[in-house]
């Protein structure tokens, strides 16, 4: 079924592309817009800034000197937008003379709001999107960079990480874990298997990416039934988009002390205006943890990744594709006698393409193929115990339509194909292939000051596994309305009411057996059906030039909750479990302040809380993490930042059942410095930070073996960044 399903969304995947290709037009000759981009504080050059001729919808990005160009124009009248993170964006009316325009443009610096492509078709304001978002780029990644993605996101807003040791940490969202957390890279499918068991971890480098975006929330619209707790996009930019001239590139190096590691990704991209090239690289080792108890054993990982790009570029479009292959080795600390690695492998084929300013009744359209083939062994030692793969193929088109009226939107198209097995001694489940269909619709209805969202998906699921177990396909409906007030430039209440749904994963219909990756003996339930959530957030946003913030307060009522009921058997030490459904309700509160208090000082305060109960008992909810408040002061002064933060995790005793125990509360302070300088047209960024300063023994309460180790102890890391 699964190389039936590769085939057909390959060949048509294909077709659609070299469509798009064989329609993309060049543009008219004229004359031509230049000129360069400011910090309007430290009048420092903005690299970076993607900037937009509405009427042609012609984008140009500037280069680390600020200096912008378009080539091509007509003469005439025309809107020049400005948006990059962590500036406002900015919009001015120009007219263009047939001897061309030079504008110089001043920037004014964004306290936190960026722009995020994650939320919706179209890429948009985080101060306009309909639901929470985050989006970690530039100094503030590399105050936060680390080794894996989960620890890199940790002390974001309505984020935790579920961990496993280092190797195998995960992003969790507002107490969501697994199959409700969807990670994607560039928009894609990762294609590996975190989302199963605690053991296994997200194969990326996050070295290697420009930002994240983070959707808190129901995301299921776009994105499907495992968005139903929100996502997280590695964005990394691969396949390039937009013309380029020249060479382009990015180099960062990172070193720590408490585990000594060190890594680092670099990349360079190569254009002569129609074609664009991109190879890409990076790699990651680290020893054993070192924490306030002592060393960690086993604890060690190291990997390493490639790839390679070419993009046919233009004016209304693009056509690209990459290859890239991941190999990663991790140790498992405490289980199997402290025994255990995991080495997941990846293959990674994308091509994506772009066709805008159509004729007829839609004016673009844009399609994607992702290829993933996934393998890992979990070796005892040097003996191979079992082997799992993965191998997955993904397919979506989207077609925005012409505006009518105020009413504009976008219809799409989905496909997955996966093929599942696992062979040895934690073989939990026959080989099983899956397959998804989906077709769904986004409108937005804008006023002056109000817009209005609504949107729908169907989706179809099907489990097919060998053997005597039953085949298993689901049909879920999910669905969302969105109203954004805007009273002024200044604020903002956003509101979303969505209807999503879930089918169950495959571990939870068919894994049966012995699972030390989650410290349990685990009983799926053939029967399960899909879990049903309805849930609402409501957001009050604001900006002025010295102080932003948000603060949000989400509900979300979900109907047949799948999760892992003790029986109160023990078989081969570990606990018996069952994949059970009930309703459950969570719910909570995020909210963070960015203030400028004067003399280059500037307060950071970030709240986050989630409450989560089974509605028929009123018991907690398995894996909830705790209150949590971030403290930060930030010193800025042209280019050179230094500061601190302090985030305070409350004890967490609303614990599930008595296979969750309590966990303390604790307070971990972080200091930083940074600073970026020019040599030609070279950027350069320099942090140096010193986490967990104070050496603080704590513990995760979403760390599977934090009963029987501390998190990483003091470390100092230095971080370079280039771009040139």
């Amino acid at each position: 079924m699964h190389t039936r399903i590769f085939s057909g969304v390959s060949v048509a995947a294909f077709v659609f592309m070299f469509s798009i290709a064989g329609t993309v037009g060049v543009a008219q000759s004229s004359t031509s817009l230049s000129g360069r981009l400011w910090h309007s504080l430290t009048k420092e050059p903005v690299a970076d800034a993607i900037l937009m001729l509405e009427e042609l919808k012609q984008q140009a990005r500037s280069n680390p000197d600020g200096t912008y160009r378009f080539e091509n124009v007509p003469p005439g009248q025309y809107h020049l937008t400005v948006r990059i993170n962590g500036f406002v964006p900015k919009r001015e009316e120009i007219t263009i003379q047939p001897a061309g325009l030079v504008r110089d443009l001043e920037l004014d610096p964004e306290l936190h709001f960026s722009e995020v492509v994650s939320v919706s078709p179209e890429p948009r304001n985080q101060f306009e999107s309909y639901q929470p978002t985050t989006v970690l780029a530039g100094t503030d990644l590399t105050r936060q960079l680390q080794g894996t993605l989960g620890a890199s996101l940790e002390t974001q807003p309505g984020l935790a990480m579920r961990s496993f040791g280092p190797g195998p940490a995960r992003p969790v969202i507002r107490g969501l874990d697994g199959d409700r957390v969807l990670i994607l890279e560039d928009g894609q499918r990762m294609g590996d298997l975190s989302s199963q068991s605690g053991d296994h971890g997200v194969t990326t480098n996050p070295a290697a990416a420009s930002r994240f975006e983070i959707v808190r929330g129901p995301a299921s619209l776009l994105y499907g039934s495992n968005a139903i707790g929100g996502l997280v996009n590695v964005i990394s930019e691969t396949i390039p988009t937009q013309p380029i001239m020249g060479p382009a590139g990015s180099v960062v190096l990172d070193a720590g002390t408490a585990a000594t590691e060190g890594g680092g990704a670099a990349d360079i991209t190569w254009g002569n205006g129609t074609w664009a090239l991109r190879v890409g690289g990076g790699g990651r080792g680290s020893g054993d943890v070192e924490t306030p108890e002592g060393t960690i054993d086993n604890s060690q990982s190291r990997s390493g990744m490639g790839s390679a790009a070419m993009s046919w570029t233009g004016a209304r479009g693009y056509l690209g594709g990459s290859y890239g292959y991941e190999d990663t080795k991790y140790g498992i600390p405490v289980v199997e006698s402290g025994n255990i690695q995991l080495t997941p492998r990846r293959h990674i084929f994308s091509l994506r393409g772009e066709r805008r300013d159509l004729s007829g009744p839609f004016t673009a359209i844009r399609g994607s193929l992702g290829v993933r083939r996934y393998k890992h062994e979990e070796l005892d030692g040097e003996e191979i115990g079992t082997i799992f793969t993965n191998n997955t193929t993904e397919v979506e088109a989207q077609l925005r339509h012409r505006a009518a009226g105020p009413l504009q939107g976008t219809i799409g198209l989905w496909g997955l194909g996966r093929a599942f097995t696992a062979e040895g001694a934690e073989a939990l489940s026959p080989p099983v292939d899956q397959s998804g269909f989906a077709a769904f619709l986004y409108e937005e209805m804008s006023g002056a000051h109000v817009t209005f969202q609504f949107g729908g998906r169907v989706e179809h699921a099907a489990f097919s596994p060998q053997g005597d177990l039953p085949d298993r396909d689901f049909t879920n409906f999910s669905g969302s309305v969105g109203l954004l007030a805007r009273p002024n430039d200044a604020t903002t209440l956003a509101f979303s009411l969505a209807r999503a749904a879930r089918n169950p994963a495959l571990e939870e219909l068919y894994f049966n057996g012995p699972h030390p990756g989650n410290f349990a003996v685990e009983i799926g339930n053939p029967n399960l059906e899909s879990e049903k959530a309805v849930g609402f957030d409501v957001s009050f946003r604001w900006r002025y030039r010295r102080a932003s913030g948000e603060l949000t307060y989400f509900f979300n009522d979900v109907t047949n909750y799948i999760f892992r009921l003790p029986t109160g058997e023990v078989e081969e030490d570990f606990p018996v479990v069952e994949f059970v459904a009930s309703d459950a309700r969570l719910q909570g509160i995020e909210g963070h302040l960015d203030t400028a208090l004067g003399g280059g000082l500037a307060l950071e305060l970030g709240l986050d809380y989630v409450r989560g109960d089974l509605t028929s008992t009123h018991e907690a909810l398995p894996r909830i993490p705790p209150l949590r408040v971030r403290t930060g002061l930030r010193y800025q002064k042209n280019a050179f930042q230094v500061g601190g933060e302090v985030v305070s995790a409350a004890k967490q005793d609303r614990v599930y059942g008595t296979t969750e125990t309590p966990t303390d509360g604790y307070n971990l302070l972080k200091l930083f410095a940074s600073y970026t300088f020019m040599t030609g047209r070279t950027v350069s960024t320099v942090t140096a930070r010193l986490d967990n300063a104070s050496n603080e023994l704590y513990r995760n309460h979403l760390s599977f073996i934090k009963d029987f180790v501390p998190e990483m102890g003091r470390n100092f890391k230095v971080v370079y960044g280039v771009r040139f």
